[in-house]
């Protein structure tokens, strides 16, 4: 059994088709199963290496290749599938046969259990490699087995940072750049520019930084409000679920200038469709912003944050007609006893809909719809939780946030916004009426 915890881009998936392609043609009539949380994983990463390893070998490979089998004979063949059934692995037997996990961290417990139960033979092999997400998971488990091979991979241990001799504190100094002095010997792995945005952005105690960068499993507290891996596995779901769900709202934070951001999020039904980003804006600039993707999404509601310079935005777009929402996160919650105050009770509400245990979970943008979509996950599990004295729920203030050397959770708001926070579409004729008496929500 050999476990591979990896941070970002350090070629794991590459090193796994190698490893498919040596085995399946170094044993006959040997078994190779490949598996991983979800369809598109299993095709568009490890079997997409996997064909081209196939095409590119210096010596031919032979069989018929498919998206996600191998044959090479009757009894001798590889293949790759996602299933949350763990029926699915029974009757796979061969004298030699490896399985591959990909994407370990988000495979569910009982189909791990499952992958293990077909390794009888003498010569059967294991192989499952992720990023570590869940410090409390069958991945997490694995590693730590005495009787598994455990490598753990960091960003510094790639060859884009480790040619150039770059350390973490070179990334913290900034002194990197003046020991690169050449081309990347491989630009599509993890760059060192990558590397300072992430400690730049997440900051290098959150969990997203330890996992995506250092290859560790985070040191998931009880006062995390959302795990990485409930967040990740949201990413997972994205893609299956439809993009013209109902409701259609949206959701905005407001910032001016400053180190902040003005965000927007977009939900379709379950699903978060995209978040976006634009710094150093002013509150006239943020107005036409909002009011261009209300146009656009033809949402039948935004919800703005109504604190501070987002009052004046607000007000803007309601004078314009458009169908807005204040919301006040620092008033009173619908439950008092339960939760300090509205904002409070917005995220948890916003937490249960992550929960991949509830009734029907939402998604999240994966990390390539872009950068702002990485950057929502690091931030909303950065936040923490705790309780008052009176036992009530507290959620984790910006000003606090930024003590700790994190960024403002601009994007993790405006998602929260657009899923949750009360108010329904706003018919233009009563939007001057309610903007006359400040009442939004």
């Amino acid at each position: 059994m050999t476990a591979v915890r990896s941070c970002h881009g350090a070629g794991k998936s590459f090193a796994a088709a190698a490893a498919v392609c040596w085995f399946l043609r170094s044993f006959p009539e040997s078994l190779v199963i490949t598996t991983a949380p979800t369809g598109r994983q299993v095709k568009a990463i490890l079997w997409q290496e996997i064909a081209q390893a196939h095409a590119r070998a210096t010596r031919e490979l032979g069989g018929h290749l498919t998206l996600t089998e191998w044959h090479l004979a009757p009894g001798w063949f590889a293949f790759g599938f996602a299933t949350d059934i763990p029926d699915n692995f029974q009757g796979l037997h061969a004298r030699h046969i490896l399985a591959v996990v990909d994407e370990a961290g988000g495979v569910a417990r009982n189909i791990m259990d499952a992958v293990m139960s077909v390794l009888t033979s003498q010569d059967s092999r294991l192989l499952a490699i992720g990023n570590p997400t869940d410090p409390t998971g069958s991945f997490y488990e694995l590693c730590r087995d005495a009787g598994s091979k455990c490598i753990a991979i960091s960003a510094f241990d790639t060859p884009n940072l480790t040619v150039f001799g770059i350390t973490e504190q070179d990334i913290i100094d900034g002194a990197w750049r003046a020991k690169v002095t050449g081309p990347y010997p491989y630009p599509k792995l993890v760059t060192p520019e990558w590397v300072e945005r992430a400690l730049k952005r997440w900051g290098r105690e959150s969990p997203m930084y330890q996992s995506r960068v250092l290859g560790n499993f985070p040191a998931q507290g009880t006062d995390n409000l959302i795990p990485l891996h409930w967040a990740e596995a949201a990413q997972q779901r994205w893609a299956a679920l439809p993009d013209d769900g109902l409701p259609r709202e949206l959701g905005g934070d407001v910032a001016r200038f400053g180190d902040d951001e003005s965000a927007v999020a977009h939900r379709a039904g379950r699903k978060l469709l995209w978040v976006d980003i634009r710094a150093k804006q002013d509150t006239m600039q943020t107005t036409g912003w909002f009011a261009s993707h209300i146009r656009a999404t033809k949402s039948t509601v935004m919800r703005v944050d109504e604190v501070g310079v987002g009052a004046g935005v607000l007000d803007r777009l309601a004078e314009q007609g458009l169908p807005v929402v204040g919301v006040n996160v620092g008033q009173a919650s619908s439950d008092p006893e339960r939760f300090l105050n509205l904002r409070a009770e917005l995220y948890w509400t916003f937490r249960e809909f992550l929960d991949p245990d509830g009734p029907d979970p939402i998604g999240l943008p994966p990390d390539d719809q872009g950068e702002a979509a990485s950057e929502l996950v690091a931030q909303l599990t950065s936040i923490k939780y705790k309780y008052t004295s009176r036992g009530q729920i507290a959620i984790e203030s910006k000003e606090d946030m930024k003590k700790r050397g994190l960024p403002s959770p601009d994007l993790a708001d405006a998602a929260v916004l657009a899923f949750v926070g009360g108010g329904s579409h706003i018919d233009p004729a009563a939007a001057e009426i309610l903007r006359a008496l400040k009442v939004h929500s």
